[in-house]
């Protein structure tokens, strides 16, 4: 069995630096920076792979037409949160392992993974890079918790590590649920991308539904009785109760609390509407309409297939400027042969394989083609 030794990243420190920041406190920072790169490279290689992949999959025909959690269409969503599920699975076996094992110094690495996690995520935020680049269409609500979210993780690094906190039990459950529940959460929305919801809304709506218990469970059950029992402990040791700890705990408590209050109101109300409708059939999951997905965006600017938009887009959209009223009748009608045709056998091609997931077409290709053909037929009557 293959293991892999973290004790490198425990002892990391710069001795120019011993000066100005203890051996301890400069190891935490080495590893946040560590796995922060880390992460980093990871979801910019990756997602690139993976949405190849899913490309080839139903996830990429049915998500299409879901909105999604942290981007605008479940397309893009899919990819992301299988992202996330990789990175918070891992931390959280990191956590787990430490926890069951009785060794803090591994659940200290995946408390850390996490972190790094976090730092990295603001750095994509600023540097405008996936997922938080243009056409990736990430939600500014989400980004907004996000931000939020993200500072009792980062703040409380040091001072859970330099002050042993990490050793503590109750903290160490407090955040292997927290990150425990947010691994099961990503998985099981990807899987629902992955269901037909013309068909299969009884195990979307199970799946749906168990996932929210289980993230009910772990934010509304776990996480306050363990978060109590933390601050009692830190209440009775003199050590950490005279100092600004304790304030860090009770200010990330309240910032977290009001993330999951956030996420409730989000979650509730879907877990009544994927009832309903897999009793009824019809009805409506999203309450707005959805936004387009990345490679739709980028299709529609030219910016997809090479700089010259998609494979069936360019067909359908040089189709109909090759078809336009005002050009002449002898271009329109040699054209309408030769693109015409393409752009009307790329429609009942994606017709046919809707059910495979290989569409990239949207509704404005549609309508424009639509709108075309009608200009088509109205000027042949007139020519004859």
């Amino acid at each position: 069995m293959i293991r892999i030794s973290l004790d490198f990243l425990e002892k990391g420190h710069l001795h120019q630096l011993d000066r100005y920041l203890s051996p301890e406190t400069q190891s935490i920072a080495l590893e946040v920076i560590f796995w922060a790169l880390s992460y980093t490279l990871f979801v910019q290689i990756f997602s690139h792979v993976l949405r190849k992949v899913y490309r080839r999959t139903k996830i990429w025909n049915y998500a299409r037409q879901r909105e999604g959690v942290f981007l605008g269409n479940g397309r893009d969503d899919a990819v992301l949160l299988t992202c996330l599920g990789i990175h918070h699975g891992f931390a959280a076996y990191l956590m787990y392992k430490g926890l069951t094992t009785n060794h803090p110094n591994t659940w200290r690495h995946g408390f850390l993974v996490e972190t790094g996690f976090e730092v990295s995520d603001y750095v994509a935020l600023i540097l405008g890079i996936y997922p938080y680049a243009k056409h990736d269409g990430f939600k500014d609500d989400i980004k907004v918790a996000l931000v939020v979210h993200h500072i009792p993780g980062i703040v409380l690094s040091v001072f859970v590590m330099g002050c042993g906190l990490y050793k503590n039990s109750h903290m160490q459950k407090i955040c292997l649920c927290l990150l425990g529940g947010a691994f099961v959460s990503c998985l099981s929305t990807v899987f629902t991308y992955a269901l037909n919801f013309q068909t299969q809304m009884t195990q979307v709506a199970i799946a749906f539904n168990i996932n929210a218990g289980f993230f009910l469970w772990c934010r509304w059950y776990i996480y306050p009785i363990e978060s109590i029992a933390l601050l009692k402990d830190v209440h009775a040791d003199p050590a950490l109760n005279d100092g600004i700890l304790l304030y860090l705990l009770y200010a990330g408590g309240i910032l977290m609390a009001i993330f999951n209050l956030g996420i409730c109101a989000d979650v509730l109300p879907k877990c009544v509407r994927y009832i309903k409708r897999a009793i009824d059939g019809v009805t409506p999951i999203e309450t707005k309409p959805v936004p387009s997905s990345r490679d739709s965006m980028l299709y529609r600017s030219g910016a997809g297939g090479g700089g010259n938009g998609g494979r069936r887009r360019s067909s359908i959209l040089v189709a109909v400027d090759s078809v336009s009223p005002v050009s002449s009748k002898a271009r329109r009608l040699s054209m309408t042969t030769i693109m015409g045709m393409n752009a009307v056998e790329d429609v009942v091609q994606t017709s046919k394989n809707e059910d495979d997931g290989d569409e990239d077409l949207d509704q404005d290709d549609l309508a424009a083609l639509h709108r075309t053909v009608s200009s088509m037929g109205d000027n042949d009557k007139k020519d004859r």
